[in-house]
Protein backbone atom coordinates (compact mmCIF):
# COMPACT_ATOMS: atom_id res chain seq x y z
CA UNK A 1 0.00 0.00 0.00
CA UNK A 2 2.97 2.40 0.30
CA UNK A 3 4.17 1.76 -3.26
CA UNK A 4 4.07 4.86 -5.47
CA UNK A 5 1.89 3.11 -8.07
CA UNK A 6 -0.55 1.61 -5.52
CA UNK A 7 -3.41 3.94 -6.45
CA UNK A 8 -2.99 3.25 -10.18
CA UNK A 9 -2.79 -0.53 -9.77
CA UNK A 10 -5.76 -0.85 -7.45
CA UNK A 11 -7.92 1.43 -9.59
CA UNK A 12 -7.52 -1.02 -12.48
CA UNK A 13 -8.25 -3.97 -10.19
CA UNK A 14 -11.28 -2.26 -8.65
CA UNK A 15 -12.65 -1.49 -12.10
CA UNK A 16 -12.29 -5.13 -13.19
CA UNK A 17 -14.03 -6.33 -10.03
CA UNK A 18 -16.86 -3.83 -10.51
CA UNK A 19 -17.39 -5.06 -14.06
CA UNK A 20 -17.68 -8.60 -12.67
CA UNK A 21 -20.22 -7.64 -9.99
CA UNK A 22 -22.09 -5.21 -12.25
CA UNK A 23 -21.39 -2.39 -9.81
CA UNK A 24 -23.54 -2.97 -6.70
CA UNK A 25 -20.59 -2.17 -4.48
CA UNK A 26 -18.94 -0.18 -1.73
CA UNK A 27 -15.36 0.98 -2.25
CA UNK A 28 -14.09 1.65 1.28
CA UNK A 29 -10.98 3.81 1.68
CA UNK A 30 -8.98 4.89 4.71
CA UNK A 31 -8.39 8.47 3.54
CA UNK A 32 -10.24 11.13 1.60
CA UNK A 33 -7.18 11.59 -0.59
CA UNK A 34 -7.39 8.02 -1.89
CA UNK A 35 -11.19 8.17 -2.09
CA UNK A 36 -11.16 11.28 -4.27
CA UNK A 37 -8.39 9.92 -6.48
CA UNK A 38 -10.13 6.58 -7.07
CA UNK A 39 -13.49 8.24 -7.68
CA UNK A 40 -11.93 10.64 -10.19
CA UNK A 41 -10.31 7.74 -12.05
CA UNK A 42 -13.22 5.33 -11.98
CA UNK A 43 -16.43 7.36 -12.16
CA UNK A 44 -16.08 8.20 -15.89
CA UNK A 45 -15.21 4.59 -16.78
CA UNK A 46 -18.12 3.27 -14.75
CA UNK A 47 -20.45 5.81 -16.37
CA UNK A 48 -19.58 4.28 -19.76
CA UNK A 49 -20.89 0.96 -18.39
CA UNK A 50 -24.09 2.60 -17.20
CA UNK A 51 -23.03 2.44 -13.55
CA UNK A 52 -23.44 5.57 -11.41
CA UNK A 53 -20.83 6.52 -8.80
CA UNK A 54 -21.66 8.06 -5.44
CA UNK A 55 -18.96 9.78 -3.41
CA UNK A 56 -18.89 10.54 0.30
CA UNK A 57 -18.98 14.29 0.77
CA UNK A 58 -21.23 15.09 -2.20
CA UNK A 59 -24.34 14.69 0.00
CA UNK A 60 -25.25 13.73 3.56
CA UNK A 61 -24.68 10.09 4.46
CA UNK A 62 -28.36 9.14 4.72
CA UNK A 63 -29.04 10.70 1.30
CA UNK A 64 -26.16 8.77 -0.29
CA UNK A 65 -27.44 5.54 1.23
CA UNK A 66 -30.96 6.24 -0.06
CA UNK A 67 -29.56 6.80 -3.55
CA UNK A 68 -27.51 3.61 -3.29
CA UNK A 69 -30.55 1.54 -2.30
CA UNK A 70 -32.73 3.08 -5.02
CA UNK A 71 -30.05 2.63 -7.69
CA UNK A 72 -28.93 -0.95 -6.96
CA UNK A 73 -26.19 -1.01 -9.58
CA UNK A 74 -24.47 2.13 -8.28
CA UNK A 75 -21.08 2.14 -6.56
CA UNK A 76 -20.54 4.14 -3.37
CA UNK A 77 -17.04 5.41 -2.55
CA UNK A 78 -16.71 6.02 1.18
CA UNK A 79 -14.23 6.36 3.98
CA UNK A 80 -14.27 6.15 7.78
CA UNK A 81 -17.98 6.52 8.58
CA UNK A 82 -19.05 4.07 5.87
CA UNK A 83 -17.02 1.23 7.41
CA UNK A 84 -19.69 0.91 10.10
CA UNK A 85 -23.32 1.63 10.89
CA UNK A 86 -24.67 1.57 7.34
CA UNK A 87 -27.23 -0.97 6.19
CA UNK A 88 -27.68 -1.85 2.51
CA UNK A 89 -29.35 -5.23 2.02
CA UNK A 90 -29.88 -7.50 -0.93
CA UNK A 91 -28.50 -7.12 -4.44
CA UNK A 92 -27.76 -3.42 -4.05
CA UNK A 93 -24.57 -4.50 -2.26
CA UNK A 94 -22.79 -7.69 -3.26
CA UNK A 95 -19.19 -6.48 -3.56
CA UNK A 96 -17.30 -4.68 -0.77
CA UNK A 97 -13.79 -3.49 -1.63
CA UNK A 98 -11.38 -2.73 1.24
CA UNK A 99 -8.54 -0.72 -0.23
CA UNK A 100 -6.24 -0.74 2.82
CA UNK A 101 -6.19 -2.27 6.27
CA UNK A 102 -7.83 0.41 8.45
CA UNK A 103 -4.98 1.40 10.73
CA UNK A 104 -5.58 4.64 12.64
CA UNK A 105 -3.19 7.53 12.05
CA UNK A 106 -0.71 7.36 14.99
CA UNK A 107 -0.22 11.13 14.96
CA UNK A 108 -3.80 11.74 16.20
CA UNK A 109 -3.32 13.12 19.76
CA UNK A 110 -5.52 10.55 21.51
CA UNK A 111 -4.01 7.63 19.58
CA UNK A 112 -0.50 8.94 20.18
CA UNK A 113 -1.14 9.26 23.94
CA UNK A 114 -2.50 5.72 24.20
CA UNK A 115 0.45 4.30 22.30
CA UNK A 116 2.94 6.22 24.41
CA UNK A 117 1.32 4.87 27.59
CA UNK A 118 1.63 1.30 26.30
CA UNK A 119 5.25 1.79 25.27
CA UNK A 120 5.98 3.30 28.71
CA UNK A 121 4.88 -0.01 30.23
CA UNK A 122 7.44 -1.76 28.07
CA UNK A 123 4.85 -3.28 25.74
CA UNK A 124 4.51 -3.21 21.96
CA UNK A 125 1.95 -0.50 21.17
CA UNK A 126 1.54 -1.61 17.57
CA UNK A 127 0.60 -5.18 18.49
CA UNK A 128 -1.25 -4.31 21.70
CA UNK A 129 -3.30 -1.37 20.43
CA UNK A 130 -2.91 -0.52 16.73
CA UNK A 131 -3.53 -4.00 15.33
CA UNK A 132 -6.54 -4.87 17.59
CA UNK A 133 -8.16 -1.49 16.82
CA UNK A 134 -7.67 -2.03 13.08
CA UNK A 135 -9.11 -5.55 13.29
CA UNK A 136 -12.31 -4.20 14.86
CA UNK A 137 -12.68 -1.69 12.01
CA UNK A 138 -11.80 -4.38 9.47
CA UNK A 139 -14.58 -6.64 10.79
CA UNK A 140 -17.00 -3.72 10.61
CA UNK A 141 -16.05 -3.10 6.97
CA UNK A 142 -16.51 -6.79 6.17
CA UNK A 143 -19.85 -6.70 7.97
CA UNK A 144 -21.26 -4.15 5.50
CA UNK A 145 -21.73 -7.07 3.11
CA UNK A 146 -23.82 -9.40 5.24
CA UNK A 147 -26.77 -7.54 6.73
CA UNK A 148 -29.23 -10.44 6.56
CA UNK A 149 -29.20 -14.22 6.20
CA UNK A 150 -30.04 -13.92 2.50
CA UNK A 151 -27.17 -11.59 1.58
CA UNK A 152 -24.43 -12.95 -0.68
CA UNK A 153 -21.34 -11.38 -2.12
CA UNK A 154 -17.60 -10.90 -2.06
CA UNK A 155 -15.16 -8.81 -0.07
CA UNK A 156 -12.01 -7.84 -1.95
CA UNK A 157 -9.01 -6.92 0.22
CA UNK A 158 -6.36 -5.00 -1.74
CA UNK A 159 -3.74 -4.65 1.01
CA UNK A 160 -1.15 -7.42 0.67
CA UNK A 161 -0.07 -6.99 4.30
CA UNK A 162 -3.02 -9.22 5.18
CA UNK A 163 -1.09 -12.18 3.73
CA UNK A 164 2.53 -11.01 3.89
CA UNK A 165 2.85 -9.64 7.42
CA UNK A 166 2.90 -11.82 10.52
CA UNK A 167 -0.05 -9.90 11.98
CA UNK A 168 -2.09 -10.40 8.78
CA UNK A 169 -3.39 -13.75 9.96
CA UNK A 170 -5.02 -12.00 12.92
CA UNK A 171 -7.17 -10.06 10.45
CA UNK A 172 -8.16 -13.14 8.46
CA UNK A 173 -8.86 -15.10 11.62
CA UNK A 174 -11.31 -12.39 12.71
CA UNK A 175 -13.58 -13.15 9.75
CA UNK A 176 -16.37 -15.75 9.90
CA UNK A 177 -14.79 -19.21 9.83
CA UNK A 178 -17.15 -20.44 7.11
CA UNK A 179 -16.12 -17.68 4.68
CA UNK A 180 -14.18 -19.20 1.76
CA UNK A 181 -11.02 -17.27 0.94
CA UNK A 182 -9.23 -16.82 -2.38
CA UNK A 183 -5.60 -15.73 -2.05
CA UNK A 184 -3.43 -15.42 -5.14
CA UNK A 185 -2.37 -13.32 -8.09
CA UNK A 186 -4.71 -10.71 -9.55
CA UNK A 187 -5.87 -12.98 -12.42
CA UNK A 188 -6.48 -15.88 -10.01
CA UNK A 189 -8.52 -13.77 -7.60
CA UNK A 190 -10.52 -12.13 -10.39
CA UNK A 191 -11.25 -15.56 -11.87
CA UNK A 192 -12.63 -16.80 -8.55
CA UNK A 193 -14.52 -13.54 -8.07
CA UNK A 194 -16.17 -14.03 -11.47
CA UNK A 195 -16.99 -17.64 -10.69
CA UNK A 196 -18.72 -16.60 -7.47
CA UNK A 197 -20.75 -13.79 -9.03
CA UNK A 198 -21.72 -15.89 -12.04
CA UNK A 199 -22.97 -18.75 -9.89
CA UNK A 200 -24.10 -17.48 -6.51
CA UNK A 201 -25.18 -13.86 -6.64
Amino acid sequence: PNAPDFEHIISDLIFESLKISGGRAFVLCTSFTLLKALHARLAPKLKELGINSLKQGEAQRHILLKRKIEDEQSVLFGTDSFWEGVDVRGKALCNVILTRLPFRVPSEPLIEARMEAIEARGENAFMQYTVPSAIIKFKQGFGRLVRSGADRGTVLILDKRVVEKSYGQKFLSALPTDSPKAIGTTPEVLRQLKNFHDNYV
